[in-house]
């Protein structure tokens, strides 16, 4: 049991108890001796009730069948996609019909294609490409930019597999949403950017929809002897524009560093621009003019 318990989270279905000699009578007396925990029906687990959100999981999948796929916002939250856990977890399953469980939300949707379901973190479940499909009929338009923004970051925004997804899923709810906010996206993605937060996941997108070409981003300089990363970088034309997030206004020593850093790009004869969050926020056609004016000029 614990062999069994120790590859899924420490939770193990009936099934699979039996296949190493514990049948379903053994089970229910280790039950009641408290060796086996039961989470759902025909689901334990071993040794103890400390499974965690994964073991949680798990657990759902083992439950609803060999079909089960963690999917929808639950599946958004453990690609992080999302900040928060639903109260229920998603789980889209191949048949139509089944009983009703105890903190599973069945979902029944189109089944996922083979290339739509992928293992993350031990737990069967969909696609990032798959899961941004799911919730885009659930969130509203700022929530799903932000989650698409949230892939992008993380590095899980695969184009490709998102068109194939959409293609499958014509007709669905929040379609139209999603393929309006890829767009930008998709203007131009060779090679895919390398974004280090969620802001520049934000800004890049935007400054597309303006015209401008894809930067390179997170790149690297060596001026003056010294080596710097910055957030943006339009080579040909000497124009680097930089993200501040809260936590940069916060921390006094970078901000120090920032502007040291911005004098010698300076004078090396690149234009730095710098955006904060709360200007794209509230400032957002005139910051984005701003970049655009400043690439349009030549470099000195």
């Amino acid at each position: 049991m614990a062999t069994v318990a120790s590859r899924q989270d420490g939770v193990a279905s009936v099934g699979q108890l039996d296949e190493v000699g514990v049948t379903p009578g053994a089970a229910a007396r280790r039950t009641e001796a408290g060796r086996l925990h039961r989470v759902h029906r025909g689901v334990y687990a071993v040794g103890h009730t400390a499974i965690g959100r994964h073991g949680e999981l798990r657990s759902a999948v083992l439950a609803c069948g060999e079909s089960a796929v963690v999917s929808h916002l639950t599946a958004a939250s453990l690609w992080g996609l999302v900040d928060r856990d639903p109260v229920l977890i998603d789980v889209t399953v191949a048949c139509e019909t089944g009983r009703k469980i105890d903190g599973i939300r069945c979902r029944r949707c189109r089944y996922p294609d083979e290339r739509e379901i992928t293992v993350h973190q031990g737990v069967v479940c969909t696609t990032p490409a798959r899961t941004l499909i799911d919730i885009a009929g659930l969130l509203g338009t700022a929530s799903l930019r932000a989650a698409v923004e949230r892939a992008a970051y993380l590095g899980l925004l695969d184009l490709d597999a998102l068109l194939v997804s959409l293609e499958l899923a014509k007709g669905r709810r929040g379609i139209k949403s999603l393929r309006r906010i890829i767009v930008p996206w998709l203007a131009r993605r060779d090679p895919a950017p390398e974004l280090r937060s969620v802001f520049e996941a934000r800004i890049l997108p935007a400054l597309l929809e303006m015209g401008l070409p894809q930067p390179a981003c997170n790149a690297p300089l060596l001026v003056e002897g010294e080596r710097f990363t910055v957030d943006f970088l339009w080579a040909e034309q000497r124009l680097v524009v930089e993200t501040d997030g809260s936590a940069s206004h916060e921390n006094p020593v970078a901000f120090q560093r920032d502007r040291r850093r911005d004098q010698i790009l300076v004078a090396a004869g690149f234009r730095v621009q710098r955006i904060t969050w709360d200007q794209f926020r509230h400032e957002r056609s005139e910051v984005l003019a701003r970049i655009t004016r400043a690439f349009s000029r030549p470099p000195n």
